[in-house]
């Protein structure tokens, strides 16, 4: 098929078009320009540039013909976009410590460095140290080592994204240091200079991000200030570090150390050592609880010493089934909730109502049990209207949710547990948990407390 080849395909170009949007949409039609009409070309090639840089979407067959029509046009635009120069934002603090250190970066990349290492965490027994001998094994074993964890949210990418990795540097300081036995521990050791606190610590981030959320779950204000090249940080209006330096960067570092030191010295140490648990190390899914084949997840208090079995047998129930010879039922009658589809909330009422239930129940449940070290996490299989409902049955149960993840997205319920009660039940479990240990700093006793 021919077509008028006499008009000017620039003339199509918008005043408020970028240069690489019109190189795309000038390349496609140039490409078809003798197969095609004018004006049917000029709307096949917007179509092109919205579903290529805006992700667009048309009827099926307009999209396939587009697909098939800018195969190559787009394979050659991707290959030269993957080759321009991939720029990596860098932290004004963070370029500012590169200054002082003499470290030089392209493209946000250190220059003639290695990639850094680091390894993971022995967590010891309290009342114990570290030996030399394990750190010599740490720096010549080539298998103790792991990449460092950038962030929290890269590590909830990835199915166990929890590992313990000492991604700020400074948690062997505190794994190391002297400590005392658990034993020696009183309430008044709650108090510090600063008011009654906790040092809630979290592997993945940095000292200062600590130290604010440990002040905040304690209820003590947090301050920072920068002013003539000295940097302040405050807890409750009393001055808890300054730091002076040429630039804010080196004044904020210094401050920074010195007020870890400090507030390590005067507080208790609670480690955080997994960003969350799931029961039986499993995820739940949409069938664990609202499918044919649900079951029950228990947190709540077992059966066994249920109020309701203390009372039957105090009426001469035994065990076995019910009835004078025991022909009864012996298991209690347990709701099981079914949705009726997956075509999602709105589309049934009945089901959605069922599925609010259902999370209820769990979420009821899983708030009246005993346990602090257990989390509901909920796999992707829920969709995202699903997950919304969750979180507002989290809501209304006070708890704490979050999602987690690109694209298989996943739900995470905590408990809300102020730092002193769970630094108790820690205490009570030995000190030392599947996700805290407590750390009781020797210079605690030395200060009379």
């Amino acid at each position: 098929m021919s077509s008028n080849m006499n008009w000017d395909i620039n003339k199509y170009k918008e005043n408020h078009e970028s240069n690489d949007h019109w190189e795309l949409r000038k390349a496609f039609m140039e490409k078809w320009k003798e197969h095609y009409p004018e004006e049917r070309l000029v709307c096949l090639a917007r179509v092109f540039a919205n579903m290529e840089f805006l992700g667009c979407r048309y009827p099926q067959e307009v999209m396939q013909e587009v697909s098939k029509l800018s195969q190559e046009v787009a394979k050659t635009y991707r290959h030269e976009k993957k080759s321009k120069l991939q720029r990596t934002f860098v932290a004004a603090s963070t370029m500012a410590e590169d200054r002082v250190k003499g470290i030089k970066r392209t493209g946000g990349i250190v220059e003639n460095s290695t990639p850094a290492k680091a390894s993971r965490i022995n967590f010891v027994p309290q009342g114990s140290r570290m030996t030399s001998d394990n750190n010599n094994s740490i720096e010549n074993t080539e298998e103790n080592l792991e990449p460092i964890a950038q962030s929290e949210w890269t590590a909830a990418k990835s199915q166990k994204e929890k590992s313990l990795l000492d991604a700020k540097g400074y948690i062997n300081d505190i794994m190391n240091m002297e400590r005392l036995d658990l034993k020696y521990f009183h309430e008044d050791m709650f108090n510090t200079s600063y008011g009654r606190l906790v040092l809630l610590i979290r592997p993945w981030a940095g000292k200062i991000w600590n130290m604010q959320a440990s002040c905040q779950a304690c209820k003590l204000p947090f301050e920072f200030k920068y002013k003539n090249g000295i940097c302040v940080y405050s807890i409750r209006g009393k001055i808890l570090a300054e730091g002076q330096g040429e630039t804010k960067a080196e004044a904020k570092s210094a401050a920074e150390a010195l007020a870890w030191t400090r507030l390590s010295e005067q507080s208790v140490i609670l480690i955080v050592k997994e960003q969350w648990i799931a029961q039986g190390d499993a995820r739940i899914s949409l069938s664990d609880f609202s499918g044919p084949a649900s079951k029950e997840v228990s947190f709540g208090t077992p059966i066994e010493s249920s109020v309701a079995l203390k009372m039957m047998k105090m009426m001469g129930w035994k065990g076995g089934g019910l009835g004078a010879e025991s022909q009864g039922i012996e298991e209690p009658i347990k709701p099981k909730m079914q949705m009726v589809n997956r075509a999602g909330l709105g589309s049934d009422v009945g089901g959605a109502k069922q599925f609010r239930r259902a999370a209820q129940g769990l979420m009821r449940r899983f708030l009246d049990s005993g346990s602090f070290d257990l989390d509901l996490v909920f796999s992707s299989d829920f969709t995202k209207e699903e997950r919304a409902a969750l979180h507002q049955c989290a809501k209304s149960a006070g708890l704490a949710s979050k999602s987690y993840g690109d694209v298989d997205r996943f739900l995470v319920v905590k408990k809300k547990i102020e730092p002193f009660s769970l630094f108790r039940a820690v205490l009570e479990n030995g000190g030392n948990t599947s996700k805290y240990q407590i750390i009781i700093p020797a210079t605690l006793r030395s200060n009379g407390r």
